[in-house]
């Protein structure tokens, strides 16, 4: 592929191995995420690396995590020290192993899913409550305290980045079967 990845649309491929740029990590991810392929294998940055396979309540627990694992299996194949190189880097590398796979839970709208958990991570040391009131700018839901106040307190009184990514998902779709029931929305 000749191109600036970040602005060409990917050709057919099933395979992709890649040292990606560590200063588009994220956003070449998010992109390669949705894209249909069957086995990548990719150089990260390592602290980046432990961010798309970290279990909830860790503090590199992410929206990249929550993304990563709902198209993919992700593993973290090697340690790649910086002294592997020449000249050497500041950071060390991890070689990582992406499976995608359908999703392992349902969602409403993948949309609607992706975009409360960029909310959400937006602001991941808030309770879950109050996330989603000051997040509602990305959201877009009306009467957003009226919605909020259906959702189970047990989830609410809850960060983030202490929800499995099923309970996301669980969240998410309250939100988005509340947000739909409104006649006016539709």
């Amino acid at each position: 592929m000749a191109g600036d990845a970040l602005n060409v649309d990917f050709p057919g491929f099933d395979k992709v191995v890649s040292n990606l740029p560590y200063s588009i990590s994220s956003e070449i991810t998010f992109k390669l995420l949705r894209h249909k392929f069957k086995l990548g294998i990719l150089m990260y940055q390592y602290e980046f690396a432990a961010r798309m396979v970290s279990p909830p309540g860790r503090k590199d627990y992410s929206r990249l995590t929550v993304d990563t694992y709902y198209f993919a299996d992700a593993s973290i194949l090697m340690k790649v020290p910086k002294g592997a190189f020449q000249p050497a880097p500041e950071v060390d590398s991890a070689v990582v192993k992406l499976v995608p796979r359908p999703a392992p839970f349902e969602v409403r709208d993948e949309a609607f899913f992706l975009g409360f958990v960029a909310a959400v991570f937006s602001q991941r040391r808030k309770k879950l409550r109050n996330s989603i009131l000051n997040t509602n700018s990305m959201l877009k839901i009306p009467d957003i305290k009226e919605v909020v106040n259906q959702l189970p307190e047990d989830f609410m009184n809850k960060r983030a980045e202490n929800l499995t990514p099923e309970e996301l998902a669980s969240v998410a779709n309250m939100l988005f079967d509340l947000k739909s029931d409104k006649p006016w929305l539709k």
